[in-house]
């Protein structure tokens, strides 16, 4: 097997495993497509850059808290059921 077709295995491999993954990215994608569409419309196109830079950390930011709020919440939920 060579390195190209051991790769797309692998890539094949991860993305059946983490499809729920692969389609957020799909419809992230999606949605940033039609979000250019509608400002080429309406003639604001030089806005995509500046409200995607302010919109992207800031869902990365809720992404990575919205985490660590799931994890500590587990923590919470084993601390329980441990002590019965």
């Amino acid at each position: 097997m060579n390195r190209t077709s051991w790769i797309l295995k692998e890539i094949y491999k991860d993305s059946k495993k983490n499809i729920k993954w692969v389609l957020k990215g799909v419809g992230f994608m999606l949605a940033m497509i039609f979000v250019v569409k509608v400002f080429i419309y309406f003639d604001i196109k030089e806005f995509f850059l500046p409200i995607m830079a302010v919109l992207i950390p800031i869902g990365m930011l809720y992404h990575w808290y919205s985490m660590s709020y799931d994890d500590e919440q587990k923590k919470i939920v084993d601390k329980l059921k441990g002590e019965k």
